[in-house]
């Protein structure tokens, strides 16, 4: 499941034109991008990742023209995510509809599930995540109209074991996945942990699926790690660029940069460019400022940007591997 719902790596390799690109420097090379939109949200999480966000949003015309701009360039996916719960975006709506319906590309949601009914249209999304908390009646007021939703489209949960209460809820977790007709539960620690902290927990977490069997009820455990990558390029960020409302809409490598240091925001050391600049960076006339191997102490997708390494040195080639075989929403690297 890890690797049809997350990101790991594997889904570059149905990728070959996009690689292709990237390795001889030719600059089509964009498969997806997330999207926070903003900042505002109606929760406050103890182990939110961007929780000392300042509070800013993007222009809904910033956005379309960084859209139109990723198209150019091969865009097959985007995905809505927070900065903040973005069904809170005022432009919301306007946005979805004229990603799917107008440009005709595939869109998920990262959303807290409690604001069910700001959205018109529950059938544009490929999939949708729920971002589970823990707060008063939460069970009940997470919610989503099934109804609306297509069947093709794949509800997941994602459970950050923030407050170690993972052995208490396993039963409201499950009573929450049948209500919301999820096909998994992701589990994971709190990723501003320190790095042996976060080890100590990954190792709680196994125990418990181990004991309570959890897999059988499509629980799975996301082995996150903090790393940081022996490169000075970022190729990741050429593939799957990360537009964050800071700033009214600022390119970041993607969001894991909040992690380094256990900062909880994004410094700015880390910024790529202004949305309106993205194809100067992938025509590589802007050069980020930060060193992976130098900067991102934090970072979880290591082992994504080790594998493009490894694909332009030619020390790795899987897509004969790959070439039939089916992963689900592959788009969505």
């Amino acid at each position: 499941m890890e690797d049809n719902f997350t990101s790991t790596g594997i889904k570059f390799w149905k990728h070959s034109y996009q690689m292709n690109n990237y390795k001889n420097k030719n600059p089509n090379t964009i498969i997806s991008t997330h999207i926070s939109p903003t900042s505002k949200c109606n929760l406050s999480c103890s182990y939110c990742s961007v929780k000392k966000r300042a509070k800013n949003q993007i222009e809904l015309d910033v956005i379309k023209d960084y859209i139109d701009k990723l198209i150019t360039r091969g865009l097959k996916a985007v995905i809505i995510t927070g900065g903040g719960e973005p069904t809170l975006y005022p432009d919301f709506n306007p946005l979805i509809k004229w990603l799917r319906y107008e440009k005709n590309l595939s869109v998920a949601l990262i959303t807290n599930g409690t604001n069910s009914h700001l959205v018109k249209d529950w059938s544009a999304f490929s999939w949708i995540r729920i971002s589970i908390n823990m707060f008063n009646n939460w069970k009940h007021r997470i919610s989503l109209p099934l109804q609306l939703i297509n069947k093709e489209t794949i509800i997941g949960m994602s459970y950050i074991d923030g407050d170690k209460q993972l052995e208490s809820i396993i039963d409201d977790l499950r009573f929450l996945k049948s209500k919301l007709n999820a096909s998994y539960i992701r589990v994971l620690p709190d990723c501003l942990l320190s790095e042996d902290e976060l080890e100590t927990e990954h190792k709680q977490i196994a125990e418990i699926f181990t004991r309570y069997n959890l897999i059988d009820y499509n629980f799975f455990h996301q082995y996150k790690k903090h790393e940081t990558p022996k490169l000075e390029i970022c190729h990741q960020s050429y593939f799957r660029p990360y537009l964050s409302e800071v700033d009214g809409g600022t390119v970041y490598p993607c969001d894991s940069i909040v992690l380094n240091d256990q900062v909880s925001f994004f410094d700015n050391k880390y910024q790529i460019c202004k949305a309106k600049d993205i194809l100067d960076f992938l025509d590589r006339k802007i050069i980020p400022k930060f060193k992976p191997c130098n900067d991102c102490s934090g970072c979880v997708f290591s082992n994504n940007i080790q594998l493009l390494n490894n694909w332009i040195n030619g020390k790795v080639d899987r897509f004969d591997e790959f070439k039939n075989k089916e992963i689900i929403h592959e788009e969505f690297v």
